[in-house]
């Protein structure tokens, strides 16, 4: 338990080095990890292109062991943000 306390310190010291685009999602009732962890990241992350999702009343595994429709909408997030990346940052 000790080592993971200091990995997850050390993660959470270095968000600001996060540079490279990222979409962070979380659900508001996951009783894993808190909710307040993604927004960290999202507020303390250097990038200059980050996104942050909050799905409310979703849990720890936003793809497995939700209902399908709550599945379905994340993983049709996901794919939008990947295609927008995609159109944004790929070839001309």
């Amino acid at each position: 338990m000790r080592e993971l306390a200091r990995v997850c310190q050390y993660i959470q010291d270095n968000f600001s080095k996060v540079k490279a685009p990222f979409f962070t999602v979380h659900g508001t009732t996951d009783g894993v990890t808190c909710p307040s962890s993604s927004q960290l990241l999202y507020e303390k992350a250097s990038s200059v292109d980050k996104s942050l999702k909050l799905y409310d009343g979703m849990y720890h595994s936003l793809i497995q062991g939700e209902p399908d429709e709550n599945a379905d909408l994340v993983v049709k997030d996901m794919r939008e943000w990947i295609d927008e990346r995609v159109e944004r940052y790929g070839p001309k």
